[in-house]
């Protein structure tokens, strides 16, 4: 516990010492490749998800040793196309599943770090705020992490109203991940600042209809999980549903109070409502094992707001100081944080930590000892050649 309260505690530290503007690129660079380099080399870490492409990868790779057609090789049609094309794509480089896993949480680590560095007024306190709700996921989660990280980064081109290359993005992330499509609901919302009384209602009518379980059965029947997608779940769905209704009210209560602090330039306006989009997304998936995930598109949307709305005068952002409510959201993204760590850690997912550097497996692992599905990995983690030319 005590390596990830580190990770956790020196943004914080960041923070308090940094300058009023701290939008130093240096230390988000330096912080992103960290974490990068953390999660990347780490040893199958986050549970069954890790395995499930690790193995449709090795497959794909045994498929070009074989000489067989893309087309053709086992594993490439389990997932859709452009996240297949993409495994396809670093195959040809390499045989082993553990630098697949890095070159794509490198992808992940760098479309995150260009969306940061784009638009975050304190970068320090957008890194907690990601951390609290968003950095465990990038163990595990492999294939919608990638998605939302593009379509983060691709917000820009909205933003920029580079209409034809904000539709390319929506293709690409569409073609990671099936729930992309929801992203393009973004051109569909006003460029307008909702009046408080709009925005309850709003969330209510989301909750009522997340209560049904309609909105769940719908994304459910739209996604069509594959059955080598089995989701290992950490929380019953009871305990899911009260922490999106809390997750919702937080984040609601955080910025109504603040409300009258956000100007409302077209930057402010897009990202505004893109938390608001978060919020009713959660609501109306509140019933849904999987569905709420694709609220996570929409994230970049509440760590810009939740961030904008701890400047008291953004308008003068050199009078930026430390207040009491930007501690309280630490508190709060600390909670969060601390809560997935533990759920997690009952399978052992995430400590003692180990990288793929070294030999071996942990002891006790829950994932390893369940879903390890080849253990000439357990004895030499580059028995399958890091790189093509090598072999």
């Amino acid at each position: 516990m005590i390596l990830y309260l580190i990770i956790f505690l020196i943004p914080v530290f960041a923070y308090f010492t940094g300058p009023a503007e701290n939008r130093n690129k240096k230390f988000l660079l330096c912080y992103m490749t960290a974490l990068m380099l953390f999660v990347g080399l780490s040893d199958m870490f986050g549970g069954y998800d890790r395995y499930i492409y690790g193995g449709v990868f090795d497959r794909i790779a045994d498929g070009i040793s074989d000489g067989n057609n893309y087309e053709t090789i086992s594993g490439f049609k389990h997932f859709e196309v452009g996240y297949s094309t993409l495994s396809y794509i670093i195959a040809l480089i390499t045989e082993n599943r553990y630098i697949y896993i890095f070159i794509i949480t490198a992808l992940i680590y760098f479309f995150i770090y260009k969306s940061f560095e784009r638009v975050m007024p304190n970068y320090p306190l957008a890194v907690i705020i990601f951390l609290g709700m968003m950095f465990f996921f990038t163990f595990t989660y492999l294939r919608q992490v990638l998605a939302f990280s593009i379509a983060w980064y691709g917000t820009r081109y909205f933003i920029d109203k580079k209409y034809w290359k904000f539709l390319i993005i929506i293709a690409i992330v569409t073609l990671m991940h099936k729930s992309g499509i929801v992203f393009a609901g973004l051109c569909l919302i006003p460029k307008k600042k909702f009046s408080t009384g709009t925005i309850v209602v709003i969330l209510l009518i989301c909750g009522v209809i997340g209560l049904s379980g309609l909105a769940g059965a719908v994304y459910d029947t739209f996604i069509n999980v594959s059955e080598i997608e089995v989701r290992q779940n950490y929380s019953t769905e009871d305990s899911s549903r009260i922490a999106y209704i809390v997750e919702v009210a937080f984040f609601t209560w955080l910025i109504l109070i603040n409300y009258n602090k956000i100007e409302p330039t077209r930057k402010n306006l897009i990202l505004l409502n893109m938390a608001w989009c978060f919020c009713a997304l959660l609501l109306l998936f509140m019933k849904s094992s999987d569905g709420g995930r694709v609220a996570w598109f929409f994230t970049y949307g509440i760590i810009y707001t939740s961030t904008l709305v701890c400047i008291p005068n953004h308008s003068q952002i050199r009078q930026y100081g430390k207040n009491v409510l930007t501690t309280f959201i630490m508190v709060v993204m600390l909670v969060l944080y601390m809560r997935i760590y533990i759920a997690w850690q009952q399978y052992n997912n995430l400590y003692p930590y180990k990288t793929f550097l070294t030999d071996g497996v942990r002891y006790p692992d829950y994932s390893w000892d369940r879903y390890e599905y080849d253990h000439n990995y357990d004895m030499d983690k580059f028995y399958r050649p890091a790189f093509r030319f090598l072999k």
